[in-house]
């Protein structure tokens, strides 16, 4: 899947900000993840509106996390560019009949975008920056996070 610049950015922005630990510049993330600066300052403001920042004015000023990277999650850096996959479904047009199989079509193109949805909303910050540490592979943060997640839903399910 290729993201859209705005996401990729936004994406570096905050793992940047994680890794570091610390308020950092926008001229520092910028330089330091090829992100031209003018546009940071702008995903900034996403990031800020999303919750996922907290922007710091001043001479020593710049950005920080608004969260615990263990409550940030990939799902949400993405919902804060307004994903793609909010576009993704598009209701059927009232008053409008369409065959079995047009809505069987339907019903499994949901699935396929709630799958990533959960996905996505099961990967913390948190658990990229344990890899990093862990030296883990990706194979093994993915299935950790993915079962953790298959419980929480199974668990609401019942």
């Amino acid at each position: 899947m290729k993201l859209k610049a705005s996401v990729d950015y936004g994406v570096r922005a905050i793992m940047y900000l994680a890794v570091k630990g610390t308020t950092c510049s926008s001229r520092e993330i910028s330089e330091e993840m090829s992100v031209p600066r003018d546009y940071l300052i702008q995903l900034a403001l996403r990031l800020r509106n999303a919750g996922l920042i907290k922007a710091r004015p001043g001479k020593n000023g710049g950005y920080v996390l608004a969260k615990d990277p263990s409550d940030i999650t990939v799902g949400q850096i993405l919902d804060a560019f307004d994903s793609d996959l909010k576009h993704v479904r598009q209701p059927m047009k009232k008053g409008r009949k369409v065959s079995d199989s047009a809505a069987a079509v339907r019903a499994m193109h949901n699935m396929v975008t709630d799958s990533l949805e959960m996905f996505l909303a099961s990967i913390s910050v948190q658990d990229l920056l344990d890899a990093l540490q862990d030296e883990e592979s990706t194979e093994v943060i993915i299935g950790r996070a993915l079962e953790a997640e298959s419980k929480r839903l199974l668990a609401g399910s019942k």
